[in-house]
């Protein structure tokens, strides 16, 4: 499900004549709104720590992460807090569908990469996450980036290039290594659970029961899905809400916290500050800073 918020942003005019590939480089701020594309996208962490949103679900990056967002998946990348802005370093590499089109039986159908890219029902197509351990990706989004910008002759050809050995290792990994990433319906189920509940007494035991999880295989799960504990993840989440009241409020910050489920004050201040990197009080001044999605 597409959160209400998103914003579509349309690719058209970023594609150079007769390309269906463009290639940037972007530092990820808190001003870019939860959005999807009208094209697909192949994104490279190449700095920083952070968070991905995908959808309803929130998740850590790093340097190394690579994610391919099937068509009008919904997503925002973010530094870890507003005072870290520029810190998250990534390639994007978008593309239209007719980039493939020379591809009549690659990626192979029932492959994890098919799947993303060609499910008959857009919403059935999952996005696709694999970790770059030995560092095999980063020449080639790097080359990409550098043929793109400075569109010596004949660049549009060695991008495609580029793009086409992109594509054909992402599949390689994916099926040698098994390192790819997809969401089983039971850690959606539990994911959708904690976050409607995230401002309650909630347990660990309780969320397990609820997606009929061992605690164990549930603890497994949100590690590979957020990259976060229980305990951080719903720490998460409530800095979160506490952020959107702060800037949409009114209310003080000791109403805040006690709203978000802290009634521990010292250990409020000092988690918020540990999540965003400043008080309270300084995160609601700062006009700069939107609210965290």
């Amino acid at each position: 499900m597409v959160p209400a918020a998103t914003e579509v942003f349309k690719s058209d005019e970023r594609f150079r004549p007769g390309m269906h590939v463009f290639v940037n480089r972007a530092y990820e701020a808190f001003k870019l709104v939860q959005h999807t594309h009208d094209a697909i996208e192949i994104s490279y962490v190449t700095e920083g720590t952070g968070f991905q949103y995908i959808n309803d679900t929130t998740l850590q990056v790093k340097q190394g992460d690579i994610y391919l967002l099937p068509m009008g998946t919904s997503h925002v990348y973010r530094p870890p807090s507003p005072a870290k802005v520029g810190s998250l370093g990534v390639i994007n590499c978008v593309f239209r569908p007719e980039a493939l089109r020379h591809w009549t039986d690659f990626p192979p159908a029932g492959s994890p990469l098919h799947q993303a890219l060609f499910a008959p029902d857009t919403m059935d197509r999952p996005w696709f996450h694999l970790y770059d351990k030995d560092s095999a990706f980063t020449d080639l989004f790097y080359n990409l980036l550098s043929e793109y910008r400075q569109r010596q002759p004949g660049y549009e050809v060695i991008v495609h290039s580029l793009f086409c050995q992109l594509v054909a290792l992402l599949h390689r990994h994916s099926i040698m290594t098994g390192s790819y990433e997809r969401r089983s319906p039971k850690i959606q189920d539990a994911l959708q659970y904690i976050k409607h509940h995230c401002l309650e007494d909630i347990t660990l035991k309780e969320v397990a029961e609820h997606s009929f999880l061992s605690i164990s295989h549930l603890q497994r799960l949100l590690k590979q899905a957020t990259g976060s504990s229980f305990t951080s993840y719903v720490q998460h989440l409530r800095i979160k809400q506490c952020c959107e009241l702060l800037k949409t409020t009114s209310m003080t910050v000791q109403q805040i916290a006690n709203t978000v489920g802290y009634h521990d004050m010292k250990h409020f201040h000092e988690l918020f500050r540990h999540k965003t990197g400043m008080t309270p009080q300084e995160y609601r001044k700062n006009d700069k800073i939107g609210t965290i999605d």
